[in-house]
C-alpha cells in the first residue's frame, strides 16, 4: 500500500510540473507575440528611460505587467536610489515610474 501512494504521488507530481511548463511556454508565445507588435525598441526605451531620470540605466528589458506589453528599466541615481521606470511599447511614454523593489522577480521565480 505503501508503495502505491508513492507512485500516486510521483504521477501526480509529473502531472504538475508537465503541466507547469506548458503554461510557461504559453506564457513565453504571448510575450514574443507582443514583443514583435511593439511599435518601439529597447534602444528607444533606453532613450526614454534616461531622459526620465537622473542617474545611469542599471538595467532594460521587455515584460508584460498585468498583461500589458512595457519596457522596464532600473535607474540608479547619483545618491545610490533605485528607480524602476515602465515604458509604453506602443508610444515610449513612462507609464509609470517609483522606487524600485525586487519583489517582481520573486514572485516570477515562484510562478515558474
Amino acid at each position: 500500500m505503501k508503495h502505491m501512494i508513492s507512485l500516486t504521488a510521483m504521477i501526480v507530481a509529473g502531472t504538475v510540473a508537465t503541466t507547469g511548463m506548458a503554461l510557461a511556454e504559453t506564457d513565453d508565445a504571448n510575450e514574443m507575440a507582443m514583443f514583435s507588435e511593439a511599435q518601439i525598441d529597447i534602444q528607444k526605451a533606453l532613450t526614454v528611460a534616461l531622459d526620465a531620470m537622473d542617474g545611469k540605466i542599471a538595467s532594460i528589458e521587455f515584460e508584460s505587467e498585468d498583461g500589458k506589453a512595457v519596457y522596464e528599466a532600473v535607474a540608479v541615481a547619483p545618491d545610490g536610489a533605485m528607480t524602476e521606470i515602465l515604458i509604453d511599447v506602443n508610444d515610449g511614454t513612462v507609464i509609470a515610474q517609483g522606487p524600485y523593489g525586487d519583489d517582481d522577480d520573486e514572485e516570477d521565480d515562484d510562478n515558474d
